[in-house]
């Protein structure tokens, strides 16, 4: 049988956030062997704990030019990854490819991912769900149940801090992880510090501000052996990282950071059971952070992370205890995708475009899901005058796509009100993708119109 090859040359976080296709693809194409094009990087370390798939080293890429494929998944944006799948045979292409100098995409839902690009705003798809909404039937993925986290024994005290992150405004400063330790250490918690090589100078500075004998594997862990030393750990304290995503993965009960230019919807621990900590501030899950330096940071206390992981192990997470300056969030599923759960009491009124535009996009999209006319109905209680002004918006935006004398205007998404952006974006890129061919317009009306009809009538 043609083999399917999915293409995933991004970060370690990326290619674990993968795995979860790869078993669906064994599942909807038993016998078909599949391919990963990777970075050796991290799939030699990460081959243990991931599903059984044929990684394909460097060298064996350049003759894939010659096999047939049934199938070939696209999930990177690096012109190596576009090109090496704009050139192969096969008889089905999902994701973002290069033929003859032009970029292309297929696929809707890698389309709509295109759209997010500095405008993800309101988005609440998962990574790992919109890496397979193109080729997994949407059945198969809401019929996996993923375990829940492990439940250690209350004897075993030892807690991970994995320090670093991808950018410096992702993660926690050293002074932030020395009070967690003390914090953690008063409780009667064994903090082990954990990173890469890249972060060593920032656990000897965690250790010396702690003025703590806080134990350190900084450096001297390989990603496999990372997992491994997971299984004795009760819980990993974390900002939003590859490691973070390989512990849930494992089993490992995680407290994600979520803070700087990270967005939870995105790239929280795609698990269920998990907890979520981020800033309740406006600009929360940017993609860019605005300012000189993030000011979501100052939501974090030390103090209050070591009770909430305290309450987390015992199974008892008063609601109180993520209100204010934090949310706190619970990983979990609902119609059939990934999804955060408030555990702070009550939801926040500026989720409210968030859960309708979710609800859009699942019906324009082919997905089963919440009613977009209930969503609308509840986001026009909670914020009248923001819907009022989106329907204004709306409105204008339709009779630009209306008028034939006007329709390239639609690429200037950013020009709309935010609110509005998760339209304008996703238009702009379905016109650029087919070249603003009459299918694209209609298929833009279409949208346009049933976004305003959907604001402007009663439930």
């Amino acid at each position: 049988m043609k083999p399917i090859l999915v293409i995933q040359m991004q970060r370690m976080g990326d290619l674990i956030l993968s795995f979860p296709l790869f078993l669906w693809l064994m599942r909807r194409y038993p016998g078909h062997p599949l391919w990963v094009a990777a970075d050796p990087h991290f799939f030699r370390p990460l081959r243990p704990v991931g599903p059984a798939v044929r990684y394909l080293e460097p060298e064996e890429l350049p003759p894939l030019a010659r096999e047939k494929f049934a199938l070939v998944i696209n999930l990177g944006h690096r012109k190596e990854s576009l090109e090496l799948a704009g050139s192969l045979d096969t008889e089905e292409l999902a994701g973002g490819y290069l033929r003859r100098g032009v970029l292309r995409v297929a696929g809707a839902w890698q389309e709509y991912r295109m759209s997010l690009v500095h405008n993800n705003r309101h988005n609440r798809f998962h990574w790992a769900d919109m890496n397979a909404l193109d080729v997994i039937p949407a059945p198969v993925m809401a019929g996996t149940r993923w375990p829940e986290p492990r439940r250690m024994p209350p004897d075993v005290r030892r807690v991970g801090l994995f320090l670093g992150a991808s950018a410096a405004e992702k993660r926690p400063s050293a002074s932030f992880w020395a009070h967690l330790v003390r914090a953690l250490e008063r409780r009667g918690w064994t903090p082990l510090l954990l990173g890469g090589p890249a972060e060593e100078t920032l656990c000897r500075e965690v250790r010396e501000l702690s003025g703590t004998a806080v134990a350190s594997a900084c450096g001297v862990l390989s990603l496999d052996r990372l997992a491994v030393l997971g299984q004795e750990l009760a819980a990993l304290i974390t900002p939003d990282t590859g490691p973070m995503h390989l512990a849930a993965w494992t089993g490992l009960k995680v407290l994600n950071l979520s803070m700087g230019p990270v967005h939870a919807w995105e790239t929280g621990p795609y698990q269920p059971g998990h907890v979520v900590l981020r800033s309740a501030r406006g600009c929360v899950g940017c993609w860019e952070c605005s300012f000189d330096t993030p000011r979501c940071h100052a939501s974090f206390e030390p103090g209050r992370v070591a009770r909430i992981l305290d309450c987390m192990l015992c199974g008892q997470l008063p609601r109180g205890l993520g209100k204010g300056r934090v949310e706190m969030l619970g990983t979990g599923q609902k119609h059939g995708l990934y999804h955060l759960e408030s555990l702070s009491g009550c939801g926040r009124i500026s989720s409210l475009p968030g859960a309708y535009w979710q609800a859009f996009w699942m019906h324009a999209l082919g997905l089963d899901g919440p009613d977009c006319r209930t969503a609308a109905a509840a986001l026009r209680e909670a914020r009248p005058g923001l819907v009022r002004t989106l329907c204004r918006s709306s409105l204008q935006f339709f009779r630009s796509l209306a008028d034939p004398r006007s329709p390239r205007t639609a690429r200037l998404w950013s020009a709309w009100p935010p609110a509005l952006r998760p339209l304008s974006g996703y238009i702009s890129a379905h016109l650029s993708n087919h070249d603003f061919s009459p299918a694209s317009l209609r298929r833009a009306r279409s949208l346009a119109e049933e976004n305003l009809l959907f604001l402007s009538l009663p439930e």
